[in-house]
């Protein structure tokens, strides 16, 4: 089995990453509330953790004599796809009730599309090899996944394509907001002015 000591050496690592998971998430709670975000941090949350998980599994899986691979692509598969869509239908429904970020639209999206491709992977990689290629190439995935998506749960951010397309979008919000208070405060010094020139009259 040419993929033994990577998934051997998987293993440890998202146990480990799992580990750290609930530090960064006994640091979390602080952080929801003084941000008023609990429900996209929540998201972030399960997002990491079950990606996580699935490299876990996986992992274990590709261990065990036999192909379970494919079968444990699909259900991993079907279980990260229905959780990510059901925290993509909460942020949805929360997003006039709390202040949300414009990162959700493009992340969850593309989460959904992993997991996606990690169940189609269970038709289509089907023989010994193309599996454990298939097992391996979700499992570095889905650690990058876990990690980068813990590190957002800290409040942090890599600088990336994402980081600037957001920021971008949110200083444009901010001005979009910030824009008609200029005239407001114009037209409040314009009617101080006449009634000062009322009275001196």
């Amino acid at each position: 089995m040419p993929y033994t000591n990577f998934f051997l050496g998987s293993v440890t690592v998202a146990g480990a990453l799992t580990g750290l998971l609930f530090v960064a998430l006994s640091v979390a709670p602080q952080r929801q509330s003084e941000s008023g975000l609990s429900v996209e941090h929540q998201s972030i949350a399960a997002t990491a953790f079950t990606a996580l998980v699935d490299s876990l599994w996986i992992s274990l899986i590709a261990l065990l004599p036999g192909n379970g691979i494919p079968t444990a692509n699909l259900i991993f598969g079907v279980l990260g796809l229905t959780s990510t869509v059901g925290l993509v239908v909460r942020l949805w429904r929360a997003r006039s009730d709390q202040p949300l970020s414009h990162r959700w639209p493009v992340s969850l999206p593309f989460i959904v599309l992993l997991y996606g491709l990690q169940a189609v992977t269970a038709f289509t990689a089907t023989s010994s090899r193309s599996a454990e290629h298939a097992g391996a190439t979700f499992v570095m995935i889905f650690f990058a996944v876990g990690i980068a998506r813990s590190w957002e749960l800290l409040g942090l951010r890599g600088g990336g394509l994402l980081d600037l397309l957001v920021s971008r979008a949110d200083r444009g919000g901010q001005a979009g907001q910030a824009g008609p208070r200029p005239d407001l405060s114009r037209k409040a010094e314009s009617a101080v002015a006449e009634s000062e020139a009322a009275d001196s009259g």
